[in-house]
């Protein structure tokens, strides 16, 4: 098995890591005797494909490095890191410009252990500076200073500072990402210090093939578990007549309903469910204050599609699986290929597989996405 490169890229090399990888998954889904439909596969870009990424902060009597962690013989070891072909040309452009910033403002260096960067493709960053002391007024001023020096070295750059219960922002903590998804724009607000897809070119492709999934389905409503800040829900939602979408955590539901609003979809209803909770509503189990105050009138759905894009773990359990199962069509995007592997077994019992793809979201290591559609049979 190819090592795993978390420092540095192998472009030339970079094939045989993906042949290695999409083997690895395959022979998974084929060791659990599913029959599987040729699969697409999706390959990232082999350098500057990242779009967010973090580095301890190591000071030196000239100014400080950034380094990131490699295991060696089971041991951590520390790998200073000048150009990173892994993250994109911006987030290398503002590597380079805050620590050369750095050199000139002891209030922007001093006592600085992490630095992070989330970019879009469009080339705008935040950087997010983490402290082990306490950011005063004098600090802020230093702040502005920094994100003007980078304003005048042509960076569309916005700053977060942390420390312990503090936060201190500079204009914005949130970019706006323009996907394009098969010729279409799809506008999505990222906000600092929540989850973001970190391979947005792959993630394009995911979005592709969910859209391919939702062919011909208009006349036909779509459930949507886990669905974050609403990524894949304001991609899909033109694909269908209703979309009832679910998530638990309130920044990222919050976020969603932004999305939805910019890219003007109006055929959504976005509820603080958990996926145990909707079954128990779809069940006519319990009812829900949070449906009421939506205005969603459970009868008035009619769900053909699941799109579910769950944790690692996949599904866990019997009764989330025999829930899955109910529906006609499962849209099921995987991080997790043990799980992905795990939980297919299972559906297909009920389900054929009508299409597989593989998408590399993190390009010279073991972790591939992986997507089925699957039909009732």
């Amino acid at each position: 098995m190819l090592k795993e490169l978390l420092t540095t890229t192998d472009p030339n090399n970079y094939q045989n890591y993906l042949n290695e990888k999409t083997a690895y998954v395959l022979n998974l889904l084929k060791d659990k005797g599913i029959t599987l439909p040729t699969p697409q596969i999706f390959p990232s870009t082999p350098s500057n494909y990242r779009m967010r990424a973090e580095f301890a902060v190591f000071h030196t009597e000239s100014g400080f490095e950034y380094c990131m962690y490699d295991k060696e013989n089971g041991k951590k070891k520390r790998v200073f890191i000048t150009y990173f072909d892994g993250v994109s040309l911006a987030i290398n452009k503002a590597m380079t410009l805050l620590k050369e910033y750095a050199l000139t403002d002891l209030l922007i260096k001093n006592r600085l252990f992490e630095a992070d960067f989330l970019c879009n493709l469009q080339g705008d960053v935040i950087i997010t500076l983490n402290y082990h002391k306490k950011l005063d007024d004098d600090f802020a001023v230093s702040l502005e200073k920094l994100r003007s020096y980078l304003q005048e070295k042509s960076l569309n750059a916005e700053i977060v500072a942390r420390a312990r219960k503090q936060k201190i922002t500079c204009k914005d903590d949130t970019l706006l990402e323009c996907l394009k998804v098969n010729d279409k724009n799809v506008y999505l607000y990222q906000i600092e210090g929540t989850f973001t897809q970190p391979n947005a070119v792959t993630c394009e492709k995911m979005l592709e093939f969910a859209l391919n999934c939702s062919k011909d389905m208009q006349q036909t409503d779509l459930l949507e578990l886990y669905c974050g800040s609403g990524t894949f829900t304001a991609t899909l939602a033109p694909c269908y007549r209703k979309v009832l979408a679910t998530e638990v955590a309130r920044v990222p539901t919050q976020n969603a309903l932004r999305n939805l609003e910019k890219n003007n979809i109006d055929n959504v209803k976005l509820v603080r469910l958990s996926a145990v909770e909707v079954t128990q509503a779809l069940n006519r189990e319990r009812t829900f204050n949070r449906l009421q105050q939506k205005d969603v009138d459970l009868n008035e759905y009619d769900f053909k599609t699941l799109l579910i894009d769950p944790p690692r773990a996949g599904l866990q359990d019997e009764a989330a699986l025999k829930f899955t199962a109910r529906f006609d069509r499962v849209i099921y995007i995987s991080c997790g290929p043990e799980s992905f592997a795990s939980d297919l077994q299972f559906l297909t019992k009920t389900h054929r597989i009508e299409k597989l793809a593989f998408f590399d979201q993190f390009p010279y290591t073991h972790h591939l996405e992986s997507g089925a559609l699957l039909v009732r049979r």
